[in-house]
């Protein structure tokens, strides 16, 4: 995972020493898109019908044309600016002919819920909802999908705050946009007959995640590059990413530049890989199982703190901020 959003360590440093006295946004309003910048698939037939497809539209909702990118948040081009220059992004993917006799007689799919609006407050407690992705995962034959990559892209408009006398309303440089987030994806459809009655992600078939098959098996790549290590649970994974309020420029903003906020984002809903499981890419590797002849959704949700979670606070180190994970404004 990456972010093309940098700035120098020296606007960190004075972040550091003058954070007591900053203003701090309380409430925001949200724009989470997310949608898929490629795809590769296995295209082992000469039957083009079962190859990967594309559809959606990350900014609208529909199948609007990509070109159609008014209200896209997502940096798809070369720089590193949203500059009104940027394409929305494919949200379905659809790959392989059913099988006879099998689950819902539908191709497979992955279909992320682009766009998620709504609003949500500074060290609360509560999730916001951010945009799930959803396998449809059907016995299929013929191609499949092998690898993707997802971009997921947030902006923030404060509504409420506390300010210090002088510093300028946060508004007139919203809205911000946090670190713009990069997943690669290693996609396993597997064999549901398993092998010697195990399956893949290690466990026995037709128990379990594979109780009507061997499950799929999605690795998540990038997630090692990451400044703070992820948290990884029996059916969720979290990361953090830490950003500040910066305008069109990238320059800090007096009295709201000083305060770094930390966005903990929760993937949940699947089971994760077992401990044990051997990549198929380098290791560490994370990712989920899916279940055979199910709708799988694997929720996405966010919650933002001007203080970091206390397992954060032991893997976060001042080098490691430095990298350059930050928020500034949309240019106009």
């Amino acid at each position: 995972m990456n972010t093309k959003l940098k700035i120098c360590a020296a606007v960190l440093a004075t972040t550091l020493a003058t954070s007591a006295s900053a203003g701090v946004v309380t409430e925001w309003t949200y724009n989470n898109q997310a949608g898929f910048a490629s795809w590769t698939g296995t295209t082992n037939t000469t039957n083009t019908a079962d190859d990967v497809a594309a559809s959606g539209n990350s900014s609208t909702g529909t199948n609007a044309a990509l070109t159609d990118d008014a209200n896209n948040i997502l940096i798809t081009g070369n720089d590193v600016d949203l500059d009104g220059q940027d394409d929305a992004l494919n949200t379905s993917l659809t790959w392989g002919t059913p099988a006879n006799g099998f689950g819902s007689g539908s191709q497979s799919a992955l279909n992320v819920d682009s766009p998620v609006t709504g609003n949500l407050m500074t060290n609360d407690w509560a999730w916001a909802n951010g945009t799930s992705v959803t396998h449809e995962n059907w016995v299929i034959i013929g191609d499949a999908l092998d690898t993707a990559t997802l971009l997921d892209g947030l902006t923030l408009t404060p509504t409420n705050w506390t300010a210090n006398p002088g510093d300028p309303d946060p508004t007139v440089n919203a809205p911000f946009l946090a670190p713009q987030l990069q997943f690669g994806i290693d996609f396993w459809e597997t064999n549901n007959g398993g092998s010697g009655g195990m399956c893949p992600n290690g466990e026995p078939n037709f128990v379990g995640d594979n109780v009507n098959g061997c499950g799929d098996i999605f690795e998540v790549t990038g997630l090692a590059s990451l400044p703070i290590t992820p948290v990884v649970g029996p059916n969720f994974l979290e990361f953090t990413v830490p950003f500040v309020m910066l305008d069109a420029t990238n320059n800090p903003i007096p009295g709201w530049s000083e305060t770094i906020y930390y966005v903990t984002t929760r993937l949940s809903g699947l089971t994760t890989l077992p401990a044990g499981y051997t990549c198929q890419t380098a290791a560490p590797c994370y990712g989920f199982v899916t279940q055979e002849q199910q709708s799988n959704q694997l929720l996405a949700q966010f919650k933002i703190r001007t203080v970091p979670e206390p397992t954060t606070i032991a893997l976060f180190g001042l080098g490691l901020i430095a990298t350059g994970f930050f928020g500034r404004k949309q240019k106009s």
